[in-house]
């Protein structure tokens, strides 16, 4: 495809360098030369420096034979424009813009521009996972084929028992253990140690098994407003419910702050928006009742005046990296916030983040992969993160070369660890003898290197295919 990205911020660079790697014919439009320094050096593409709906730079960039355009600088109005002209003059086939305000939504429907709102990306990711418990997390949620993939961490009280008693014939099976940051081999025979990190997929039966392992009580986050599993126990359901309205200090009054305020706001919780910054609590809706507190979002005094001795969630979220970072261990560490979460700009950081074992919510990739899997189809589609965001839980249809394969044939040669297979409408917990049939959809984890070490061979298949059906149609 020949794909025009307007914009070269984190997210711009991101999506460029993503469709430059699978060999799109990619331009990049900026008007600041110096944000191409993002793409770094694999970048094989062109920049052009200029405005995004410049009409005279847009036929530079070669629009008219265009298949695809993307307009994601930092300004709404901006992008609306571009991907407008883009559209409506030139009549591009593909056409995606990106929106910062939620409350311009309304106007890029009625103009008929496919668009994704970053922030609303952004915060109901926060939303889905700031109220489970860091020890026991629903990583995907397939309501669909009735599939949950869960992650969590063993605990003193089941330390020394095999890790394959995980495996509960079509109940549950286990996906892989880590440990000390490390993904075990053959996790069916070891034994599991206390801090041991265990994903599991499982069917609503399933949670019986994982009770086995942490007890009835860690199913139940005492503050969460929402049901977090549609379980039910022998005794009761388990709801999450909370008994209380739970508190919740935000951390940066930005688009995303004001909006994740809001909505937790409008859910009952107890909110108070602090800012070094006070005339941005402008951003937050008229609806909206909590509190505003203005100070440094990691001072002590500040959050002891929000109430942070007494509050069950606190999630930063400034456009600052390094002050989400501070924050969100000052909450966890000093006052003992049970549920934490930070927002993360610059993918470079990524590993600092990890190295800590800091929840985390990453805008820039979020918004890149969405872009990304709405102009085309990826060969792998990245569902969801787990072991702060260090796996990717990956789905891709069965490649050719699979097919009539066993799982444990797959997994030895690819080195994903399989979670479930989707066949027709209906999931399966496959164990190592389940036979891969043309058409299956795998779902796997895969760490960032076998992940590219899987799009490439994905990729090989496909041009293998397309010579041969060109190669049929000479004949």
């Amino acid at each position: 495809m020949y794909i025009i990205i307007a914009g070269c911020g984190r997210a711009g660079s991101a999506l460029a360098q993503a469709f430059s790697y699978e060999r799109h014919d990619v331009v990049v439009i900026d008007k600041d030369q110096s944000s191409f320094r993002r793409l770094g050096g694999t970048f094989n593409g062109i920049t052009l420096e200029g405005i995004a709906f410049d009409e005279e730079l847009l036929v530079e960039a070669g629009i008219e034979q265009a298949d695809a355009f993307v307009a994601v600088t930092n300004f709404d109005n901006t992008n609306l424009m571009a991907a407008e002209v883009a559209s409506s003059i030139y009549e591009v086939p593909h056409v995606l813009s990106r929106l910062y305000s939620p409350e311009k939504e309304l106007t890029y429907f009625k103009m008929g521009i496919d668009y994704v709102c970053g922030t609303t990306l952004v915060t109901d990711h926060i939303r889905e996972k700031l109220f489970q418990r860091e020890d026991v997390i629903v990583q995907q949620d397939r309501l669909d084929v009735g599939i949950q993939v869960v992650e969590f961490s063993i605990s003193l009280m089941s330390r020394g028992i095999p890790a394959g008693n995980l495996n509960s014939g079509v109940n549950s099976r286990l996906i892989t253990v880590v440990r000390s940051n490390m993904e075990l081999d053959r996790t069916q025979d070891i034994m599991l140690e206390t801090g041991d990190h265990v994903i599991v997929a499982l069917r609503k039966e399933g949670w019986r098994v994982i009770m086995n392992f942490l007890g009835e009580s860690a199913l139940v986050s005492g503050a969460c407003p929402v049901s977090m599993l549609p379980v039910e126990t022998p005794d009761a359901a388990v709801t999450g419910q909370a008994s209380e309205k739970a508190k919740v200090i935000i951390g940066g009054c930005s688009q995303v702050g004001a909006h994740l305020a809001y909505v937790l706001f409008m859910e009952g919780c107890d909110v108070t928006v602090i800012d070094a910054n006070p005339s941005l609590f402008k951003r937050l809706p008229k609806q909206f009742n909590g509190n505003t507190l203005e100070g440094t979002v990691f001072d002590e005094e500040t959050l002891t005046a929000a109430g942070i001795e007494n509050a069950d969630a606190f999630v930063a979220v400034t456009k600052f990296d390094n002050t989400n970072l501070m924050a969100v261990e000052v909450a966890r560490h000093i006052y003992g916030v049970p549920h934490v979460m930070a927002r993360l700009f610059n993918l470079d950081k990524e590993q600092t983040y990890q190295a800590l074992s800091m929840p985390y919510v990453c805008g820039t990739r979020l918004l890149a992969q969405s872009l990304h899997e709405r102009i085309l189809k990826p060969l792998v589609a990245v569902k969801a993160s787990c072991f702060f965001n260090k796996f990717d839980l990956v789905e891709f249809e069965c490649p050719a070369n699979w097919k009539n394969k066993s799982v444990g044939w797959a997994r030895d040669l690819s080195g994903m660890s399989f979670a479930y297979i989707t066949r027709r409408t209906t999931g399966h917990l496959p164990d190592d003898n389940f036979i891969i049939r043309d058409g299956d959809i795998i779902t796997a984890l895969a760490t960032p290197k076998r992940l590219e070490k899987l799009e490439k061979s994905l990729d090989r298949v496909k041009r293998s295919e397309n010579n041969s059906y060109r190669n049929k149609r000479r004949r």
